[in-house]
């Protein structure tokens, strides 16, 4: 029996993922002729075609997207189970991949990787920043272990951990009439406000649009592709915006031109966890670390 080997498969998901011969060449770290071959190989090991060649790049055909999907499964079980053969204590060890969502990567990865590192030193990190319905695909494709997000996650296959909340603040220029002010901003106040949020795509816009609609609250059309240019935008005088707390300290640190007030409104904000799939190996080694955050984000 000709059996894929997981050199293969690894391609043929490399190459599923990146849409086109180029790109997954260049993920895989492999030059497009040997790509190209070692697909051909796998095609003629499983007697299926499973890609089709288009001037745009690639097209799974339907056996094609099949064992695709067996392949992710195997390349995660793969995983877990090296991962399992080289951890029988308490420390973890090997290769660990976390993914946060980009309006929390700057601001909260890093405790997280500090608090990884110090219970498991020996453990290779490698970082990367999603939007949340990304992560939890790749999730539960075990394209990465463990997810830095926003709860809650309508996953069976995942657990979330809850670490903290993190509430909204108003954050408006340093000329704007209320940044002398020290009193907490009424969201009736926010009514007669230009209010800025992100683009369609983030979950924290969702849960800032959700606040507006539930408050009778009208958001500007401008949207900002992050938090940055959001805050830059409210530096530039162009309306005020809901900023998390988390991001305060870098987002409106001392020259930023944007100063923040507390917003009275109850439990308006984010919630901020830890998800990973419920079968991991891994699980069992987080638990110092969402005990390390929750303390330090409480």
């Amino acid at each position: 029996m000709n059996i894929p080997t997981i050199q293969q498969l690894t391609y043929l998901v490399a190459l599923a993922d990146e849409g086109s011969f180029s790109s997954a060449a260049d993920a895989c770290f492999i030059s497009q002729p040997a790509l190209s071959a070692q697909i051909k190989e796998l095609e003629n090991r499983l007697g299926q075609q499973l890609v089709e060649r288009t001037t745009r790049g690639i097209l799974l055909t339907q056996r094609g997207t099949q064992v695709v999907d067996r392949a992710r499964a195997l390349l995660r079980d793969m995983n877990d189970l090296v991962i399992e053969a080289h951890n029988t204590g308490e420390e973890l060890i090997g290769e660990i991949h976390v993914s946060a969502i980009p309006t929390m990567a700057p601001y909260l990865l890093p405790a997280l990787v500090q608090s990884l590192r110090k219970h498991h030193p020996q453990v290779q990190l490698h970082l990367h920043e999603e939007k949340t319905h990304d992560l939890v695909h790749s999730l539960r494709h075990g394209k990465i272990d463990v997810g830095l997000l926003s709860p809650p996650v309508e996953e069976s296959t995942l657990t979330t951990a809850v670490l903290s909340h993190d509430p909204f603040l108003v954050a408006m220029s340093t000329d704007h009439r209320w940044a002398d002010s020290t009193s907490p901003i009424t969201l009736e106040r926010l009514s007669r406000e230009n209010i800025l949020l992100l683009e369609e795509g983030h979950c924290l816009r969702d849960q800032a649009e959700n606040l507006c609609v539930r408050s009778n609250l009208q958001p500007s059309d401008i949207q900002a592709t992050s938090l940055s240019t959001l805050v830059q935008m409210v530096s530039a005088n162009m309306g005020i915006t809901l900023l998390p707390q988390s991001a305060a300290p870098i987002e409106a640190r001392e020259g930023s031109g944007v100063v923040t007030r507390p917003l009275r409104s109850s439990g308006a904000g984010r919630s901020v966890g830890l998800v990973w799939r419920t079968s991991s190996p891994i699980a069992k080694y987080l638990t110092p670390t969402i005990s390390d955050l929750s303390q330090l984000w409480k």
